[in-house]
């Protein structure tokens, strides 16, 4: 009886962990890989595709390369540094942009990776961040050449609007109200 008991009340615990949303979750980081949809000039529009979620942000970044940049052990959100994220192949996804929940890179976060920097021919944006982070991202950080980085109200780069060259530790009145977001060189 108490191991039918057991078995009931994990499965229920596991039912409910798994519809939690990714911003309900402590310390989760999450690497996406932008995918392009299309191309106007030097902007790439792109949709987000789901690599994972860890249980540390260099995991998340180790994940997002798929094991080409090997970032230093102890690495934290405040510490990670443009030369850590040198890939060790050539042919990997680069990091162009981590979004924190907390004010002074707090976790959870939310790395960005795309086939290529930002450049003068490269522009990276994603029209809608997605449900389970929609509204949550209260710092930010830009990566992979990527130095002006913009940060919307609403879906499809509406709203108000904030630029980050590259990093802002704490987006103000559009804390915990961001919706879509653009790379920039």
């Amino acid at each position: 009886m108490q191991r039918t008991a057991l078995v009931v009340v994990s499965t229920l615990a596991l039912s409910v962990m798994a519809r939690l949303p990714v911003s309900a979750a402590d310390d989760l980081n999450c690497a996406y890989r932008l995918v392009p949809v299309s191309r106007t000039g030097s902007v790439i529009t792109a949709e987000l595709d789901l690599l994972g979620c860890y249980a540390t942000y260099e995991q998340a970044i180790e994940a997002g390369t798929a094991g080409a940049v090997d970032v230093p052990n102890g690495t934290t959100p405040t510490t990670l540094l443009e030369t850590d994220l040198a890939p060790e192949v050539t042919t990997a996804d680069v990091l162009i942009g981590t979004e924190f929940a907390g004010s002074g890179y707090g976790t959870p976060s939310t790395s960005y990776f795309a086939s290529a920097t930002c450049s003068a021919s490269n522009t990276w944006q994603v029209n809608y961040v997605g449900d389970a982070v929609n509204d949550l991202f209260s710092s930010g950080k830009g990566f992979g050449g990527c130095d002006r980085n913009k940060k919307f109200h609403d879906a499809d780069f509406a709203g108000a609007v904030l630029t980050c060259t590259p990093n802002c530790s704490d987006y103000g009145t559009l804390s915990n109200q961001v919706s879509s977001l653009r790379w920039k060189p």
